[in-house]
């Protein structure tokens, strides 16, 4: 039990949330847009590797 929360406490967070939120949240919204299967897991899966490339900045996009 010791050893989870100093894992959940060294897992780098993007956005306030871990990899495994942020997946856990991308398969419930997948799943509400109605995606299954194959496409469920692609999608999936590529929004989650995305997820450490995301760049937000105050600029606005010309």
């Amino acid at each position: 039990m010791a050893n989870e929360a100093v894992e959940q406490a060294t897992d780098k967070t993007y956005y306030g949330l871990t990899l495994s939120q942020h997946a856990e949240r991308i398969r419930k919204l997948a799943t509400e847009r109605g995606l299954t299967g194959e496409v469920f897991e692609r999608v999936t899966a590529k929004a989650v590797e995305m997820i450490p490339t995301i760049r937000l900045n105050d600029g606005g996009q010309r």
